[in-house]
């Protein structure tokens, strides 16, 4: 999957659980640090904090060996794969669901008991089962690798600068001398854009600060667009016999784009729901419905409040006083951390003296 190959500390904490970290980080490009730039220009940087079961690092390793690392995992634990299906249908039979598709150019189906759906993005099937009603709002991305750098700050870095907004761009460090550069563009209520994310890459690379890190670089890959669903705050999240994990449930971080670290969670939630549904036996839709409460109970209120902050706080000279205001104030800061690692404690966040303290600061 065309990713932008961060991996932030609550992503890591499921790694961890899985078994798989270790290796992970001895492959990767491992980041203490990280900057935020705004529309200005002026940047403010932070430490990874120190969370308890959260590393305090990030971690940047190209999706296809982190994806192929988690599969690998999988089979040891007794998992079968079967690749290269293109799932054309599910459907509900007696005691369970049939998946049906192509496999080579022949007709594939397996039954079972219930069907887990990790599709990201892609919305046809979801359509087509009556699951979503409607495409939702999307941030379309961009990205690209350069190898061969020879200024990179080794630390993971965000940008409002270089870019026309509501976009942004980002540097994730794969080694000393490369990364994966992108740019985004978040769909705002507030403020509509007809430019589309490859064409805010391209500028992003242009920009004077880009063109002197990246002078004598060598591009390594051609740019691939992406989109990335949002829309976990509404979305729907079971079916009958169906549970839906990850971006296919739209957890994605409606500010910066991650869904690695929600789509890990979401799986392990689902994971302890089959556990119990097979121990009771009951795949009803009340028996699935404690996964929703699950998610909800972890998710709702973050992503309502990253919404809030999608609309209301990128543009220009708002985005400039906060970062002039997180320099100055720790407790903005690290409320800046937060939203940026997707690890906003959302009832601290969105309580009116925070909401206030900010504003009367702006």
């Amino acid at each position: 999957k065309t990713c932008g190959d961060g991996l932030t500390p609550r992503a890591l904490h499921v790694l961890a659980e899985i078994g798989v970290l270790d290796s992970l980080a001895a492959q990767g490009c491992v980041m203490e640090q990280a900057t935020v730039y705004a529309p200005s220009g002026r940047p403010i940087s932070t430490t990874m904090p120190d969370r308890g079961d959260f590393p305090p690092y990030m971690l940047a390793v190209p999706r296809l060996l982190l994806d192929e690392t988690i599969r690998q995992q999988a089979l040891k634990a007794g998992t079968q794969f079967c690749g290269g299906v293109h799932v054309a249908d599910i459907e509900p039979i007696d005691g369970g669901v049939r998946v049906r598709g192509r496999r080579g150019g022949k007709a594939y189906e397996v039954t079972g008991r219930l069907a887990v759906i990790a599709i990201g993005a892609s919305t046809k099937l979801l359509l087509q089962l009556g699951l979503l009603k409607e495409i939702p709002p999307l941030i379309l991305a961009a990205r690209t690798y350069y190898e061969e750098i020879p200024q990179l700050s080794g630390q993971f870095e965000f940008h409002f600068d270089g870019v026309p907004l509501p976009g942004y761009g980002w540097i994730f460090p794969l080694s000393a001398h490369s990364a994966n550069i992108g740019a985004g563009l978040i769909p705002s209520r507030r403020q509509k854009s007809t430019i589309n994310a490859k064409t805010i890459l391209e500028q992003f690379v242009a920009a004077p600060f880009m063109r002197q890190m990246l002078a004598g670089a060598r591009q390594s890959g051609p740019i691939k667009g992406f989109p990335l669903r949002t829309d976990f705050a509404t979305a729907p999240v079971t079916g009958p016999r169906l549970l839906l994990v990850g971006e296919a449930a739209g957890l994605v971080n409606p500010v910066t784009g991650e869904g690695v670290d929600y789509a890990l969670e979401s799986g392990k939630l689902a994971a302890a729901q089959l556990i119990d549904c097979f121990t009771a036996g009951d795949f009803s839709a009340a028996a699935l419905a404690g996964y929703e409460t699950a998610l909800r109970e972890r998710f709702q209120e973050l992503f309502v409040f990253s919404s809030r902050i999608r609309d209301w706080y990128i543009n220009g000279p708002v985005l400039n006083r906060l970062v002039y205001v997180a320099n100055q104030r720790d407790n903005i800061r690290e409320l800046f951390t937060d939203i940026v690692l997707g690890n906003a404690d959302a009832s601290r966040a969105t309580s009116l003296k925070t909401l206030s303290q900010i504003a009367f600061t702006l």
